[in-house]
Order: structure tokens, then sequence, then C-alpha cells
């Protein structure tokens, strides 16, 4: 795909400086690109890189030392940068229809512009909305609803029920509304389950990554918000209520009945014990262990604490050996001072 600068310029809402007629073919990072190529200078103070790029877009007020390829200024690179990968890398249209050997139930509701791959189910009572997207491999349960624009990507798996809303994309492998890990014992101590008979709720515009589980509610829904984020293997657990435009990154596990506010980042590898309540723009940090309510702020560590108070925490941390040794020293040297001491009034007394 090719477009010209003076085509990139508009579409980036930027201001150009060189040949509007010249053309690019592609978008490479700064130090990998050629004449033919497009890049993105993502720091907004400067574009001091050397590249050999047919232009560059940067920032409005960043200084570029001439000459040098063509630029389009903008007011965010970034955001700039995630519009050129949409314009060379449009989404591939699916053709509408159910492929053969693809299953669908002869009760499950299928708009006429939705994609259903070779290998994919689609079962009783399922609702699937104007071009969704099922590929192949994935499994659409009973009385599962998928809305407008939704992607449903290979071998992901919705069990019965769940509902899915508008611009949604599933990753392969992900599980949502599995069964809520919810067990007790009998008077035997053995493990009875609790049947988990809720569903799972994923609103508009939520992305949820490759392997990731999501389970269904005890009674009522998992509800995930709007514009919801979250990466490959992350666990969230029965009833949760996760708010709009969360980011959960990998490897994150969420236990049941928790609250998450809006805003709310949890990093790698962090775990929140059941029944937290996060609020609003709360940031967990990478392994953060959170074991209770997180009102606002930073959050690092476990038990989680204070990010501030965490950075003054860890590096005293990192010189326990050594402090440990530096005590030992001083109470040995104290105690042989306080047996001096001891003898020096031992003789005054004796005098």
């Amino acid at each position: 795909m090719t477009r010209t600068l003076a085509e990139l310029a508009q579409a980036l809402g930027g201001t150009l400086e060189g040949d509007p007629s010249r053309v690019v073919v592609r978008v490479r990072a700064p130090e990998d690109a050629g004449p033919e190529d497009v890049a993105v200078l993502l720091d907004r103070r400067t574009a001091a890189v050397p590249s050999s790029a047919g232009a560059l877009v940067v920032a409005k007020g960043a200084a570029v030392a001439p000459p040098g390829p063509a630029l389009v200024r903008v007011e965010n690179p970034r955001r700039a940068f995630v519009a050129l990968l949409g314009l060379f890398h449009p989404p591939r249209p699916r053709a509408a229809g159910v492929a053969p050997g693809a299953f669908v139930s002869p009760s499950a509701e299928v708009d006429p512009t939705a994609s259903i791959a070779a290998g994919a189910t689609v079962e009783a009572g399922a609702r699937v909305g104007a071009r969704v997207e099922v590929h192949a491999g994935a499994y659409v349960g009973e009385d599962v609803t998928l809305g407008e624009d939704t992607v449903v990507l290979p071998n992901a798996t919705l069990y019965a029920k769940t509902l899915v809303g508008r611009r949604v994309r599933i990753h392969a492998g992900a599980v949502i509304g599995s069964d809520g890990f919810g067990y007790e014992r009998d008077a035997s101590g053995a493990q009875q389950k609790v049947p988990q008979v809720g569903r799972v709720v994923i609103e508009d515009d939520v992305e949820i990554g490759a392997n990731a589980a999501i389970d269904r509610a005890t009674l009522e829904e998992t509800r995930i918000g709007a514009g919801t984020k979250i990466d490959n293997l992350v666990q969230v657990g029965h009833n949760t209520r996760i708010g709009a435009h969360c980011c959960l990154v990998g490897q994150a596990g969420v236990s049941g009945s928790v609250t998450l506010g809006d805003f709310v980042v949890v990093a790698g590898q962090a775990g929140i014990a059941d029944h937290a309540t996060i609020g609003r723009g709360v940031v967990v940090g990478a392994q953060c262990g959170v074991p209770g309510d997180l009102d606002q702020g930073v959050w690092l560590g476990t038990p989680a604490i204070p990010a501030t108070t965490a950075r003054r925490v860890f590096p005293a941390v990192a010189r326990l050996p050594e402090t440990t040794k530096r005590v030992r020293e001083l109470e040995e040297r104290c105690a042989r001072l306080e047996e001096r001491l001891a003898r020096l009034l031992e003789a005054r007394e004796s005098r």
C-alpha cells in the first residue's frame, strides 16, 4: 500500500515539510527505515536520531537538523504512530456467511453480515450481531450474545449465557464464563462444588488477551467495564466487577468478588485478594500483593505499600545483609563497653 506525504499529513492532521508527491510504502522503526519508508520519532522534544527514512513524523516543537528526510509535524507522535499503523495495515475484510465445516445451531441467530469460519461452533440460542467474526475453532456456547463488530479469534471459548458488547476483541485461547472457583467442605471435610449459575458480561470496546480466563459469577454476573484491556494469561475470578478503561497486564490475578474502579492499572504478576475494593485510578505495581482495599495512589510490594514508601523501603531491604552485620558488630561493641563500665563501677565502689 502506497501513500503520498500529502495524504499522510492530511490523515494525521499534521504539517508537511517536504515534497507532497513523495510516496512511502510502509512504516518502520527510524533506525531501520529506508527511502520508501515513514518512521515516527516518539520523543516529543527532539528528533536528533539518524535515519534514512523517506519521511519522519515528529512533534511540532522537535528540533531537526537539516538536511534530512521530509517531516510531518504533529501534535502527538504516539497517537500519530497508532494512526499510521491503521493506514498501512487496515483490517482484512472477511467474507460474510457461514463457511462449510462450521456448525451453527438452527436456533442460533446469525446476522447475514457476520462471518463464521470453518471449524467454529455456534450453539443453540446464540445471537451473533452484524459484522461479527467467529474464527476457526472458536466456541460460542448456548445463549451467548455477540455485539456488532466483535471478533472472536481461533480457539477462544465462550461458555453459555456470556454477554459480549460491541467492538470486543477476544484473542486465541481465551476462556470466558468458565465456572468460578467455589467449594464448601462437608461434614467430613471433603470439598463440594458450589454450582456457578451466573454469567459474564463484557461491555463495549474491551480487548481480552490470549489464554486469559474470566470466570462466571456464582449467582449474578462477573462484569468487565467498557474500554478495559486485559492482557494474555490474566485470571479474573467469579463475581468480580472491573470498571471502565482499566488495564490488566500479563499474569495478573484478580480473585473473586473484587471491585476495580474505573481507570485502574494492575501490572504484571500482581495479585489481588478476594473481596478487595480498588479505587478509581489506582495503580497496582508489578508483582504486587494486595490483601485488602486500596483507595488511591500507586502501590508496590507484598503486602502492598504506597510507592513513595516503597522507594525508601526497597533500597533498605537490599542492604539488609550489610545492615544486619553492622548491627551485630555494634551490639558486640556495646556489650564490651557495658562489661568495661561494669568493671570500672565495681572497682570504684571497692575503694
